[in-house]
């Protein structure tokens, strides 16, 4: 079983970085060989945080964590 988290954190020597809306999110190569190339994190009221990709929903219920 794969566990998803988002979590504040600060980029390491070999992941990738994409900056949407002025927001930098921070991944390493297991991450895409996990959900693939495409994530969506959207906020449902009922269900906190949600990840979404092309195929399923990842996790709900989450919450931002910090290091």
């Amino acid at each position: 079983m794969v566990a998803y988290d988002l979590t504040l954190d600060e980029s390491r020597l070999n992941d990738s970085q994409k900056e949407l809306e002025g927001l930098t999110f921070v991944y390493d190569d297991k991450t895409i060989e996990e959900i693939g190339a495409f994530v969506k994190i959207d906020y449902v009221p009922s269900q906190g945080l949600k990840m979404i990709n092309a195929n399923q929903t990842l996790a709900y219920a989450l919450q931002l964590k910090t290091l």
